[in-house]
């Protein structure tokens, strides 16, 4: 079942208020050409080479979002479900919108979608180097395990998340 676009507001520099949205994506290559781009330094360190037909089988299995701030179309995130977790299968960001909030409100309204689903977890994996993991880690985010550079990482969910 696809949900409803979601939607939170974040403010930006100096005093502009812009929403950050997700709606449901139907532009596989957006999200392939994000994901490859973004992806690549780390595939490249570990001589791993991009896989059309994963990313093309993945698409129909997985809920995909674009993210947006205002009108712009910022990024692509991707969730799968198991019973009672939530998985955030890819989260990318255009580099050119990285570190200015929108990832922070986008982890808030991916929680909220978990809860609404009634999940008791929220579970990514992340390769070790990824700055990112700064931002997991500041929302509750822990540290599972780690294989040959992926870590796994999950946040317990509860009402007062």
């Amino acid at each position: 079942m696809r949900c409803q676009p979601l939607r939170r507001a974040l403010c930006v520099s100096r005093g502009k208020c812009m929403e950050v949205s997700l709606k449901v994506s139907s532009d596989l290559l957006f999200a392939e050409s994000l994901t490859k781009s973004n992806m690549a330094s780390y595939y490249q360190a570990r001589g791993l080479t991009w896989d059309h037909n994963r990313f093309l089988s993945s698409w129909d299995e997985l809920d995909n979002y674009e993210i947006y701030l205002g009108l712009a179309r910022v990024g692509v995130l991707r969730l799968s479900y198991s019973n009672d977790v939530t998985f955030l299968r890819d989260f990318q960001i255009l580099p050119e919108f990285q570190g200015c909030g929108i990832g922070s409100k986008c982890l808030e309204l991916v929680v909220r979608h978990a809860l609404d689903r009634q999940s008791t977890k929220l579970v990514l994996r992340v390769f070790s180097e990824n700055p990112a993991i700064n931002l997991y880690e500041s929302k509750g985010f822990v540290r599972v395990s780690e294989i040959k550079g992926l870590i796994e990482i999950e946040l317990p969910l509860n009402s007062h998340t």
